[in-house]
């Protein structure tokens, strides 16, 4: 089961990576904060709390980046990401 976590969380890296990526390419610029949290996650595949907020706080900081550019598809998938990892950590429990 524990491999199975931490695959997930791998794939769900990988798609926060992704957008961050497509929000930096409409922005023009790096985005140091959530790259940082994306990084910390990264770090913390096999500690589900603490990769879980550090996931949040990547997806949150690019969600809310992705609104004051007015890119909320963007934003949209963010949030879906955090919504997957909630529903995820719900079924853990």
């Amino acid at each position: 089961m524990q491999e199975t976590n931490a695959s997930v969380r791998v794939q769900k890296l990988d798609e926060a990576k992704d957008i961050i990526v497509e929000l930096e390419e409409q922005k023009g610029m790096e985005l140091g904060g959530p790259r940082g949290a994306l990084f910390r996650a990264g770090s913390t595949v096999d500690s589900g709390q603490a990769y879980i907020g550090h996931m949040e706080k990547a997806m949150g900081q690019t969600a809310g980046l992705a609104i004051e550019g007015g890119y909320d598809y963007v934003a949209s998938e963010a949030a879906q990401i955090i919504r997957d990892l909630q529903a995820s950590q719900a079924n853990d429990d």
